[in-house]
């Protein structure tokens, strides 16, 4: 028969074990938070890249970012920063959809970001191509941080890069800032791609782009429009009815064999942006 005094020490026991296990995981709680914490506290700053969103430009540059393709996030160094971004996606069926591109771009001025601040911005994302249209000439965004709260003006603030010559082949943003004299961009010197050379005398040299047909040259060329095909007023007419209807363009036509060696006579990156431009509009 048990006695009292062997119950008494086998629960005395058990509340001995009970209160080590307890001290335990709360030992493992208050370090895992303190680890949360510390964390937190020298996470680098970011900027998340919403969805249908690409990025152009980055203080300047179009490639020397730290950006993450998993979590589409930018990963920025405290202060002030300038983001160039594109609206464009695939919208409709993979059969009957086609590519919506907005002819401008945003541009997201950050005043002072901190370490552990993430930016990004939320906007109602379009369900179908319709949507997606109308959403691409308004562009109407809020810049949030990431629990979704509204980030005040003074520390940053967006507007849309409109141009003269409105939708552009391989239009340069980077030179559609500078000449509004607002482009941020600490690393970039102007010219540094445009054949700056020295002569055997030490006097500085800066070579001019080639002159000559877009299509045909190959060089860079900014803020270049590409001219519409020429085509009667009964090919233009049929065309436009065409494209209200949501028809295809007859592949027969002159009009369509014209933009088919315009495009056979491009070099791969004007390629590229014709056919964002045609199948955007």
């Amino acid at each position: 028969m048990i006695s009292k005094k062997m119950l008494r020490l086998a629960h005395s026991k058990t509340r001995e074990k009970q209160m080590t296990n307890f001290n335990s995981f709360l030992k493992i709680g208050v370090t895992a938070c303190a680890l949360t914490f510390a964390a937190n506290a020298f996470a680098d700053a970011q900027f998340k890249v919403p969805t249908y969103y690409s990025i152009e430009l980055v203080d300047g540059s179009t490639n020397q970012y730290n950006y993450s393709r998993f979590n589409r996030t930018i990963t920025l160094s405290p202060g002030r920063h300038q983001i160039v971004l594109l609206f464009e996606g695939q919208f409709g069926s993979m059969s009957e959809g086609r590519m919506i591109e907005a002819a401008d771009p945003i541009v997201v001025e950050i005043s002072d970001i901190q370490d552990g601040e993430t930016y990004t911005f939320k906007y109602d994302i379009p369900r179908d191509e319709n949507q997606a249209s109308k959403f691409a000439r308004a562009q109407k965004i809020q810049l949030t941080d990431l629990d979704g709260n509204a980030i005040p003006e003074s520390k940053a603030s967006y507007y849309i890069l409109t141009s003269e010559s409105g939708f552009a082949i391989l239009r340069d943003y980077r030179q559609d800032l500078m000449s509004l004299n607002r482009l941020y961009a600490p690393n970039y010197v102007e010219g540094s791609k445009r054949g700056i050379g020295m002569t055997a005398y030490g006097s500085p040299t800066i070579q001019a782009n080639a002159s000559g047909n877009i299509l045909n040259s190959g060089a860079a060329h900014s803020n270049m429009a590409m001219a519409a095909p020429e085509i009667s007023y009964e090919q233009e007419s049929n065309l436009a009815t065409s494209s209200v209807n949501g028809g295809a363009v007859n592949r027969g036509s002159a009009a369509f064999r014209q933009l088919v060696k315009m495009y056979e006579s491009a070099d791969d990156k004007t390629k590229l942006e014709f056919v964002k431009y045609v199948m955007s509009h």
